[in-house]
């Protein structure tokens, strides 16, 4: 897309069509990479970081560089170890830069589903392979690198985590709430786009459901255990991560299932301000 996508930070608004989806640090990124090639010394390489990439961060890249506390010379070092892994999810990152009408399309449906939308800014950027998708503020972080390394389709994951962002609890503390907030996002950013970010993680979910549930029911008020929810496999039992999304999401199908026709529901099930209560009254495996 030769038209760019408006490289400026905002408040959150509720107009799709408005959102400040910004992807700048792509080019910026693949720009220094191109230029890294050249240099001669080390002083040189994180000189081109820095002007290029650094310097003309995005707010969301500014506050993961600021989380993550790394710079030009921790880029520079990623780069260097991680070369091929780089070059590997090139040309699926730049390919983002031209997907603004499908993520004004996403938001729109969004926009419908839930009139009271909230649209941060939207921040498609480039890190160290550390982190997929997260919020700072008024702002969507969304780690290029990390999704397409791990086949996660960028712009489906992209309304997951705008998802997360209406959510009203963000501080879970058990593996019940915990899975219905991830789960819920899951299933919100599939009634938005159609689409699944953890394919893997649903079609061995939908083979082994009730032992699944049989498992994950005896510690739904336990403290978060993550081996649920890492987007890692699994290899002493031979299945993917991240089953915990799966039971949550079909946890909140149960529940606007059993509460059709009621409007409310999809609002609660979008601001999932009381996990628990959902759970219970979607009456889900029983």
């Amino acid at each position: 897309m030769k038209r760019h996508i408006i490289f400026i930070l905002c408040l959150c608004n509720s107009n799709p069509d408005s959102a400040s989806i910004i992807t700048a640090d792509i080019n910026h990124f693949w720009r220094a990479f191109d230029l890294l090639q050249s240099q001669q010394t080390t002083a040189d390489s994180l000189k081109i970081i820095k002007t290029i990439f650094v310097d003309q961060a995005s707010e969301g890249l500014r506050q993961y560089m600021k989380a993550a506390h790394c710079h030009e010379k921790e880029y520079l070092e990623t780069i260097r170890k991680r070369k091929a892994d780089y070059i590997a999810i090139r040309a699926k990152t730049e390919a983002i830069v031209g997907k603004k009408q499908l993520i004004l399309q996403y938001l729109n449906r969004f926009k419908q589903l839930y009139p009271g939308l909230k649209i941060p800014a939207i921040c498609f950027t480039i890190g160290k392979f550390e982190v997929g998708g997260t919020q700072f503020g008024n702002t969507l972080y969304i780690g290029c690198e990390v999704d397409v390394l791990n086949h996660v389709d960028i712009i489906p994951q992209s309304i997951h985590e705008l998802a997360h962002f209406q959510q009203k609890d963000q501080n879970p503390l058990t593996n019940l709430e915990l899975a219905m907030i991830e789960g819920g996002a899951e299933f919100v950013c599939y009634q938005v786009t159609g689409k699944r970010t953890i394919p893997k993680t649903w079609a061995y979910g939908i083979a082994h459901e009730t032992s699944l549930w049989n498992e994950f029911r005896p510690g739904l008020d336990s403290v978060i255990n993550t081996k649920w929810f890492l987007d890692v496999p699994d290899k002493d039992n031979h299945r993917p991560g991240s089953l915990a999304y799966f039971i949550g999401f079909r946890i909140c199908e149960a529940y606007l299932k059993r509460h059709q026709g009621k409007k409310p529901a999809l609002k609660e099930l979008v601001e999932m301000e009381d996990p628990k209560q959902i759970f219970l009254e979607s009456s889900y495996n029983q």
